[in-house]
């Protein structure tokens, strides 16, 4: 059984890559970096604890219609999501960072959201 309560073998679940189980809704994230090297889970957790900071800065960007700092700010986390280990913050950051550029405030929105949920599924710990 995974985490959203839909079931999955064994099998199945050890064939996927790390990437695949992080985009199983409602499953944790963890980093990839740490299953490589677990000497490094200390430097992923000083970065897992400043992403409420950075969707806070980058709601307030979104609030004051300031496209720019929402952008680099995106730009930010879309390099470092993978470089930690988290592919997935990546993605979602560079469709963030699309959106800003575009100005638009719907998109923005929807996207910060989406990231926000994936910031509260990341942990720091080795996979099962």
């Amino acid at each position: 059984m995974i985490a959203d309560g839909s079931a999955m073998s064994r099998t199945a679940w050890c064939g996927l890559t790390m990437t695949d189980r992080n985009r199983i809704p409602n499953d944790r994230i963890r980093s990839e970096l740490v299953r490589d090297d677990a000497a490094l889970a200390d430097i992923v957790m000083k970065f897992v604890a400043g992403l409420s900071d950075r969707i806070s800065r980058m709601q307030d960007a979104i609030r004051a219609a300031d496209y720019e700092a929402l952008r680099t700010a995106a730009h930010q986390l879309k390099g470092s999501g993978g470089g930690f280990g988290y592919p997935i913050l990546t993605e979602c950051a560079a469709q963030l960072e699309k959106h800003a550029k575009c100005e638009s405030l719907g998109l923005c929105v929807e996207a910060i959201e989406e990231l926000k949920t994936i910031c509260q599924r990341v942990v720091v710990e080795p996979a099962d």
